[in-house]
C-alpha cells in the first residue's frame, strides 16, 4: 500500500490528537495531550510536521520533528502510527521526508532517539544512524500508585481484548492499589471495586511494575523467582497468557510523562 504525505495542516489537528490518543492507548497511555500542544507544533517554524494518508484519505500516520538552530541539529520528536497499520510501511516514507529535509538543510547532525526500539530499528540504520552512548539518564518513579494504575488502566483494558476467553475477572494489585477489569466477549470493562471472586489476580511491588510497563523485563523470570505472585481459578495454560497478555514486553515506540 502507498501513502500520499503532505505537510500537516491545522485542521488537521483534531484527527492528528484522535491518531495520538489511538496509538498511545495501546502501548503506555496516553499522557496529558490537547489541541493546544498541536496548535503550538504547528505554529513553530522549525518544527517539521508530515502526515501520511491512505486511498481513503484518513490520515494512518504523522511524523513530528524540529530543527535546533543553537547545535545545527535535526530532531525527531515523535513517529505515530495507527495501531492497524504495518509501523515500517507508514512510518519508513514519512522518515525518509524529514530527514531529506534536514540533509538539505546541512545539519550537523540528526537525532532520532534509541535504536535500540525493534521498530526504529527497521528504519534508521539503514539512512544511516549507529548508537551512541550519552550521559542522559532516564529515571522513573511511581510515587502515587492507584493515580499509575488508573493512567495505564486503558492500557491494561486495550490488552485483555486479545484474550481469547470470553469471560474473566482481573485484578491487578500493586503494594495495597488495586485495579479491576471484566473482560466479556470482546470487551473489557474496568470496575471501580467488586465483591464477586476474581479470576485472576496478580500481585507485585512498584518497582518491578514499572520495569514491565517499560518493556525492560518480561514476566516469566520475576514468576519464576516468586517475585511476582498470582492467585488464579484458572488453568496453567490459562494463566500463563493472561500474564503475558498483560505483560508482552512491548518497548514503546514513543515516551510519554505522567
Amino acid at each position: 500500500m502507498t501513502f500520499q504525505l503532505r505537510e500537516a495542516k491545522r485542521e488537521d489537528i483534531p484527527e492528528l490528537l484522535n491518531l495520538y490518543n489511538h496509538f498511545t492507548r495501546t502501548f503506555v497511555g496516553s499522557a496529558s495531550r490537547t489541541l493546544e500542544d498541536f496548535r503550538r507544533f504547528l505554529r513553530r517554524k522549525d518544527n517539521q510536521n508530515w502526515v501520511a494518508i491512505d486511498n481513503e484519505k484518513c490520515i494512518v500516520g504523522y511524523a513530528r520533528a524540529h530543527f535546533e538552530k543553537r547545535f545545527n541539529r535535526g530532531e525527531f520528536a515523535e513517529i505515530i502510527v495507527h495501531p492497524s497499520c504495518d509501523f515500517e510501511q507508514v512510518a519508513k516514507p514519512l522518515v525518509e521526508k524529514i530527514h531529506g529535509m534536514f540533509v538539505k538543510k546541512k545539519v550537523l547532525s540528526i537525532t532520532a532517539g534509541s535504536v535500540r526500539n525493534p521498530e526504529f530499528e527497521k528504519i534508521f540504520p539503514a539512512l544511516g544512524f549507529f548508537e551512541s552512548e550519552s550521559m542522559g539518564v532516564f529515571m522513573y518513579a511511581i510515587l502515587d500508585t492507584q493515580k499509575f494504575l488508573n493512567e495505564v488502566q486503558p492500557t491494561f483494558a486495550n490488552r485483555l481484548k486479545q484474550l481469547k476467553e470470553r469471560s474473566a475477572l482481573i485484578q491487578i494489585e500493586c503494594e495495597g492499589s488495586s485495579i479491576f477489569l471484566q473482560k466479556t466477549n470482546e470487551n473489557v470493562e474496568p470496575l471501580v471495586f467488586t465483591n464477586e471472586p476474581v479470576d485472576f489476580k496478580v500481585t507485585l511491588s512498584r518497582d518491578l511494575l514499572t520495569k514491565l510497563i517499560f518493556g525492560i523485563t518480561d514476566a516469566v523470570e520475576p514468576f519464576k523467582a516468586e517475585q511476582l505472585q498470582v492467585v488464579t481459578t484458572l488453568n496453567q495454560q490459562k494463566a500463563n497468557g493472561v500474564l503475558k497478555t498483560l505483560f508482552p514486553k512491548k518497548q514503546f515506540l514513543i515516551m510519554d510523562y505522567w
